[in-house]
């Protein structure tokens, strides 16, 4: 995607993690958007997947940015970064 227009930023459509019990999402959340931020700084926006669903064999799966209170301070503090976008700039496409 990087190479078509070098100069354009990039957004990640979809990402999250959910709850499991040997894992620290938390900590996965403000790695995840560090990461973004220092190794990959042309991503300026990144759509998080909020969502808990049952699944078939009647667990949870819980991607709920604020399923714990430290997720959602991971998250909060991550996207406080003036590095991402605060608002869409939408607007048409040029004409030919």
């Amino acid at each position: 995607m990087s190479g078509v227009d070098p100069s354009k930023p990039i957004m990640i459509a979809e990402w999250g993690t959910g709850e499991f019990p040997s894992s620290n999402k938390a900590a996965w959340i403000k790695q995840g958007l560090d990461l973004f931020r220092s190794r990959y700084p042309r991503i300026k926006a990144a759509v998080y997947w909020h969502e808990r669903w049952q699944n078939e064999e009647g667990y949870y799966s819980n991607l709920r940015v604020n399923s714990s209170v430290e997720s959602l301070q991971a998250y909060r503090e991550g996207v406080a970064n003036p590095d991402w976008l605060a608002n869409l700039l939408l607007q048409p496409l040029p004409t030919k």
